[in-house]
């Protein structure tokens, strides 16, 4: 397709991508480069388990217990070169663009999701200018993400409402800034979960916990010395219907991803 600047016609690549285009740490492969074609990818859909049963004495097994494992991801593309110098650079520019690891993986037909992977391998079928090949993705977490949502109160109670947030999970973050100086900061699912911080927070103070990066800052100071050992720091689970309770008034800030399989 064609646009005028100046007067003067320039081509521009099409903005249409192939169904499933890949997107590796911000970067669609379609678009960076011409010669790179999406074709098929495999894995998104299902998942596997790996079921702890030793086997009884007599028939069957005993469950113990069950984890979903990593997911892996298969991206075949094809490669459509007219040189052997544009070969190089083409191979030279993918693997420069597929380099990071542990960063955000997502596709052109869900792009409100994305999943955290590592790229394994690449590999092609045959050394030809004009060849098919597949990228090997691993994510170590099997869940896929959406874009953060957040909810933002000023009191001491709040629902979440959101019919997405099927499964259990942690937020992103909280952030938390009392009206009047409190000497403690607590707050409670329905579901029991309880998360304490023993620390005095003055008024307009703002106390931040990120459960990614677990820490428990309080006007940029760490704090995390001053959490409750009792406290549920790893699994404050939230989901569809929970309901926040604060021990006092204040801006209480979260936010959070649906996670899904």
């Amino acid at each position: 397709m064609y646009d005028f600047r100046d007067l003067r016609p320039r081509a521009e690549p099409s903005p249409v991508l192939p169904v499933e285009a890949i997107c590796y740490a911000g970067k669609w492969l379609d678009r960076e480069i011409p010669e790179f074609e999406t074709l098929v990818v495999e894995g998104r859909a299902g998942f596997e388990r790996q079921i702890n049963a030793p086997e009884r004495v007599g028939d069957g097994s005993l469950y113990l217990n069950s984890r979903i494992k990593e997911r892996k991801i298969t991206v075949t593309f094809r490669l459509l070169c007219n040189t052997i110098e544009r070969y190089n650079e083409v191979l030279a520019k993918l693997n420069q663009l597929t380099n990071a690891a542990n960063v955000e993986v997502k596709f052109a037909d869900e792009q409100d999701y994305h999943y955290i992977g590592t790229i394994e391998s690449i590999s092609l079928d045959k050394p030809l200018f004009s060849t098919n090949g597949k990228i090997e993705i691993v994510c170590a977490d099997p869940y896929k993400y959406s874009l953060p949502k957040t909810i933002e109160i000023t009191g001491t109670s709040t629902s979440i409402l959101d019919p997405e947030l099927t499964y259990q999970q942690t937020p992103k973050l909280i952030e938390f800034t009392p009206t009047y100086t409190i000497s403690k900061f607590e707050m409670k699912t329905n579901a029991g979960k309880v998360l304490t911080v023993n620390e005095t927070i003055s008024s307009g103070a703002k106390l931040i916990i990120d459960f990614n990066a677990l820490t428990i800052k309080v006007n940029n100071v760490s704090r995390l010395m001053a959490l409750r050992l009792t406290s549920n720091f790893s699994d404050f689970y939230i989901q569809h219907g929970s309901q926040i309770t604060l021990n006092d008034i204040g801006k209480f800030k979260m936010i959070y991803e649906v996670k899904r399989l």
